[in-house]
C-alpha cells in the first residue's frame, strides 16, 4: 500500500512537494515542543474544498516523497493548538506489535459484541486510488515521512488514546493489519479522533462481525455511547469511511 521511504519535511514556513504548492506550515515538534521534528502542519485552517484539492494530489505522489498527507484536526474546534503546537505526543517509535494481543489486551465485550478471538477474514479487491477525492470539512493540512499511512501514529507519538493505555505504535499494528486486509488508509487524526478510508470494506457476515468485534475492542466508545452494535453493523456494510474516538 503506497510504499515509500520517509521523506523529508518541508520549511517550517511554506514550500512544495513535488510540484504541488503548499500553504504557510510549521513544524510540528514531540515531547512538549523540545523533541524531535515528527511533521508539517499548515499555520491555518483549509476549506473543505482546498483540502480535497490537496490531500489526493499530495496522497498521489506519496511513492516518491515519502509525506502521507491528513486532515488534522485540533481539539478545540477552529484551533490546532492541542495537541500539534503542545507537543503533546512521544516522537517516533521504531518497533511495532503483533497487532493480535493489541486488540485482545483488554479483551472487553458486551451484550451484543463478542471479544476478539482472531481477525476477521480480509476483503480481496483494490486499493485506494491515489487520486481518490477525499471528503473532509475544515481543518489542517498535515504531512507526515512514513513509509506507508499506517506509520502515522507510530511516526508521531500520537497520543490520542491514552486513557486506553495506547501507544503510536499500538495504533500503527492496527493500522497496518486493516490497510492489508481492507485497504484501510488513516485520513484524519485529532487530539483523539481518527478516521480512516477504507477501500474494501467488509461484505460477508463473518467479515462485518469480525469488524465490529475489533473496532470495539479498539474503540469501545464508539459503540458504547453513539449508537447501538446493530446501528453500527449496518454502518459497517455501507459506509467507506471509518471513524473513532476516545473519551
Amino acid at each position: 500500500m503506497f510504499g515509500a521511504t520517509p521523506g523529508r519535511l518541508p520549511t517550517a514556513i511554506d514550500g512544495e512537494v513535488a510540484g504541488v504548492t503548499l500553504p504557510a506550515g510549521r513544524h510540528v515538534r514531540a515531547d512538549e515542543g523540545e523533541g524531535a521534528v515528527v511533521a508539517w502542519i499548515s499555520v491555518d485552517l483549509l476549506s473543505a474544498d482546498e483540502l480535497n484539492d490537496l490531500i489526493p494530489r499530495l496522497a498521489a505522489v506519496f511513492p516518491d516523497t515519502g509525506l502521507w498527507p491528513l486532515q488534522a484536526r485540533g481539539l478545540d474546534r477552529g484551533n490546532l493548538d492541542r495537541p500539534w503546537a503542545s507537543g503533546e505526543m512521544d516522537g517516533p517509535v521504531g518497533e511495532i506489535p503483533d497487532v493480535l494481543p493489541v486488540l485482545t489486551r483488554r479483551r472487553p465485550a458486551g451484550p451484543d459484541v463478542a471479544a476478539v478471538a482472531a481477525l476477521a477474514p480480509p476483503v480481496p479487491g483494490p486499493d485506494m486510488p491515489a487520486g481518490q477525492p477525499l471528503t473532509v470539512d475544515a481543518a489542517g493540512l498535515m504531512l507526515v515521512p512514513v513509509s506507508r499511512p499506517a506509520d502515522v501514529p507510530a511516526a508521531l507519538g500520537w497520543q490520542g488514546a491514552m486513557n486506553y493505555g495506547y501507544s503510536g505504535a499500538d495504533h500503527t499494528a492496527v493500522l497496518r493489519s486493516w490497510e492489508d486486509r481492507f485497504g484501510a488508509v488513516v485520513l484524519s487524526l485529532g487530539f483523539d479522533t481518527m478516521r480512516v478510508w477504507v477501500a474494501r470494506g467488509p461484505e460477508t457476515v463473518d467479515q462485518i462481525e469480525g469488524v465490529l468485534r475489533e473496532h470495539f475492542a479498539y474503540c469501545p466508545d464508539n459503540i458504547d455511547y453513539p449508537i447501538d452494535a446493530d446501528t453500527y453493523r449496518a454502518r459497517l456494510a455501507q459506509g467507506s469511511y471509518w471513524s473513532f474516538w476516545w473519551d
